[in-house]
């Protein structure tokens, strides 16, 4: 039977087991970095603003535990920029999949809309826009 979250009203809500799993795991590993950094529990609940009751928690993965709780561990583990790393949308895999499925095959212009020039006037010379494919100062 999976751990559940107590809530204010005394409901308990069942997470999913690969949450569970991910919350143990986090746990796990943030109790890892920090004994190999050689700091202690209290060390680290002093350093992030937090009580020693509640670095317990994290490590042992209760899914109370405060998110900002577990970015401030990582913070001063030196880990927090690798979870933003891997949380930026370019990682996002499925994200960007998803995106390219909802785009057109193809883009049509209307029929009423005749072409434009799209080039912007660069100079003007006896009251006409002169166009000019050079980069002129470069």
């Amino acid at each position: 039977m999976p751990s559940s979250e107590q809530k204010p009203s005394g409901a308990r809500v069942a997470l999913p087991r690969p949450v569970e799993r991910a919350l143990r795991s986090l746990g796990q590993d943030i109790s890892t970095a920090r004994r190999m950094r050689r700091l202690s529990q209290d060390d680290l609940a002093q350093r992030i603003g937090t009580s020693l009751s509640t670095i317990r928690r994290m490590e042992d993965g209760y899914p109370g535990t405060a998110l900002h709780t577990f970015l401030g561990a990582l913070q001063i583990l030196g880990r927090l920029d690798a979870l933003v790393k891997v949380m930026a949308m370019e990682n996002d895999t499925l994200g960007m999949e998803l995106v390219r499925e909802q785009l057109p095959q193809r883009v049509r212009r209307s029929r009423r809309s005749k072409p434009r020039d799209h080039r912007p006037p660069i100079a003007k010379e006896g009251g006409s826009d002169v166009h000019t494919d050079d980069l002129e100062g470069f």
